[in-house]
């Protein structure tokens, strides 16, 4: 099983950046350059994403559903419920948790677990370790940009 975490600094508050998680265009703008669009099937626990790759990752869609949601504790899970085909990874469980670091700064943290399908663990876990770092630089983006 493959364990991808990391965790980034963030100069804005843990509300401002929760939106990026807690909302469908916040979920939208982090994706940039490795999503080309989201699609979504309701709200926090339980919400589907459709979501169609670009990038690294090629072109197709991953499905995912929220299976943990707890907005007091700023924190949700997905799980992909239908790779497209191509997303390369069996029992795939991304978390993130967004932890206050005093009134104007946080700490953003992204966790994915899965096991890797035809392929080494060392090329799924590259694969995975540039979407999270296409999804910091775009929340860094955001925030500098005033967009949350």
């Amino acid at each position: 099983m493959v364990v991808n975490q990391l965790a980034t600094k963030v100069a804005a508050s843990a509300e401002r950046v929760w939106k990026l998680f807690s909302t469908h265009d916040g979920q939208r703008i982090a994706g940039k350059g490795y999503v080309a669009s989201m699609e979504f099937e309701g709200n926090g626990l339980g919400m589907v994403r459709t979501m169609r790759t670009e990038g690294h990752l090629g072109v197709a869609y991953v499905k995912e559903r929220c299976d943990h949601y707890d907005e007091a504790n700023m924190e949700m899970m997905y799980q992909i419920i239908d790779t497209g085909g191509l997303v390369p990874f069996a029992d795939y469980r991304g978390f993130a948790k967004v932890i206050r670091a005093g009134p104007e700064a946080c700490i953003v943290m992204l966790r994915s677990t899965f096991i890797p399908v035809d392929m080494s663990e060392a090329e799924a876990k590259k694969i995975s370790e540039r979407n999270f770092e296409l999804f910091f630089q775009n929340v860094k983006a955001a925030v500098a940009a005033g967009e949350v």
